[in-house]
């Protein structure tokens, strides 16, 4: 049930237990009854699913979050660019090898992580009709998704890779509204609800900016120093 007046346990409802036999009610999580133990462990309930404060904390939350992915993202780019033997004659100089492994990490995870999430809320729209164990299907295809980002930036390098690992998730963020539309229109088993729309709307807001920092990046990678990690061929790491 949900109590107005308290915050909730859950993201969207409140609960409490009762005992099977006797019917006694189990008061240690029941919104208005709690001692104070509880309630401080309510509390942190509560601020992990954003179920206070309505539709304007959520998208807060969805603002945070994205925040915090991309400090991860460039702190770790910058700090690898920071530490780079830059050019101080004909030459471009070797990059070392822990600079070169932790660019290609922070391209392949971070990407990966958002094109394998991309992926996987795409395919909730198909899965149903298709396959038997849900969980398990979602489970592989992003992992799939992910490790295989992981191992095409090692191929690429980071410049290469974040590029097209960028347009990667582009696609796939962009797959996750229209599958809803597919599920509307009744299109190959796909299904939708109207309670989808925060995530398409999201995911439709991505796509630009994904798209905006691929060619951001693709300009670096063709403008920037040579000797950089972002060089069009970056150099070689010892």
């Amino acid at each position: 049930g949900l109590d107005v007046r308290h915050g909730t346990r859950a993201r969207l409802y409140a609960s409490t237990h009762l005992d099977p036999y006797s019917g006694q009610v189990d008061p240690h999580d029941l919104p208005g009854h709690m001692d104070g133990w509880n309630g401080a462990v309510n509390a942190f309930f509560m601020l992990h699913f954003g179920s206070f404060g309505g539709n304007p904390v959520r998208w807060l939350y969805v603002l945070m979050g994205l925040a915090g992915a991309a400090l991860f993202y460039t702190g770790n780019l910058l700090w690898v660019e920071s530490r780079r033997r830059k050019r101080k004659g004909p030459e471009t100089p070797a990059q070392k090898l822990s600079g070169w492994v932790l660019g290609c990490l922070t391209v392949g995870v971070s990407l990966g992580c958002v094109a394998g999430i991309s992926a996987s809320l795409a395919a909730t729209k198909w899965l149903p009709a298709l396959v038997a164990d849900l969980k398990a299907w979602h489970t592989g295809i992003y992992y799939a998704v992910f490790v295989a980002a992981i191992g095409w930036a090692f191929l690429r390098g980071a410049s290469r890779g974040a590029v097209e690992l960028l347009w990667l998730s582009a696609v796939f963020t962009l797959a996750i509204p229209l599958s809803s539309l597919a599920g509307v229109w009744g299109i190959g088993g796909a299904w939708s609800h109207a309670g989808s729309w925060p995530v398409d709307v999201t995911a439709l807001m991505s796509v630009p900016v994904l798209l905006y920092i691929a060619r951001r990046t693709r300009l670096r990678l063709q403008q920037g120093h040579t000797d950089s990690i972002w060089a069009q061929t970056s150099p070689n790491p010892v």
